[in-house]
């Protein structure tokens, strides 16, 4: 995301945090709405269980109202979000002592889709991008999850460096060996 763009999301962000800390529900409920979805999805890959990263997510939403009137962020919303949902993800992995157990789960691999009834381009189409996610299923949990945040959830390299307490530098670092991961290993003769 460039400067331009992060000007244009600000301010209407910004008014979005004005708005719930003022005690506006269908703000709330608009927020809610716009990133639930994908904010479970980053929860599920952290705990490999859609309920609970259900859970993660209401519970962080819930928590929001709660303190609402003194909700300040200093990031972009998204990664503010993201950052808590991680948080509140790890917290309730070490109050359930399944932490380790987790890490070494932490793979995504999304679910296959199935090819559409057409052109023989799509089904090639179809099956780079399968063998892509697998190899990102492979990689490295750090590694994967820059990946993810910045190719399935639109994060910029700066949001991915608040959420996950890293560099810029690092995240790029990280996206630069996940690139050379799916270069090294997609062997795109064969499709």
């Amino acid at each position: 995301m460039d400067i331009a763009e992060e000007k244009l999301e600000g301010a209407p962000q910004k008014r979005w945090v004005e708005k719930i800390r003022e005690g506006d529900q269908q703000a709330f409920e608009e927020l809610f709405f716009e990133y639930f979805s994908d904010l479970c999805s980053y929860a599920f890959q952290m705990t490999n269980s859609s309920e609970r990263a259900k859970d993660i997510v209401q519970e962080v939403f819930c928590k929001l109202w709660k303190r609402r009137q003194n909700w300040t962020i200093h990031t972009s919303l998204k990664a503010y979000l993201f950052r808590a949902v991680r948080n509140e993800t790890l917290n309730q992995l070490d109050r359930k002592e399944h932490r380790k157990e987790v890490r070494e789960q932490f793979s995504t691999h999304e679910q296959p889709h199935q090819p559409k009834q057409g052109s023989k381009t799509e089904e090639v189409d179809q099956q780079l991008l399968d063998e892509i996610w697998k190899v990102v299923g492979d990689m490295p949990q750090r590694r994967r999850s820059v990946f993810m945040l910045h190719r399935k959830h639109g994060l910029s390299y700066k949001e991915i460096a608040k959420v996950l307490d890293i560099t810029r530098k690092t995240v790029e670092n990280h996206m630069g060996l996940a690139l050379d991961d799916i270069r090294q290993n997609i062997d795109t003769e064969s499709i």
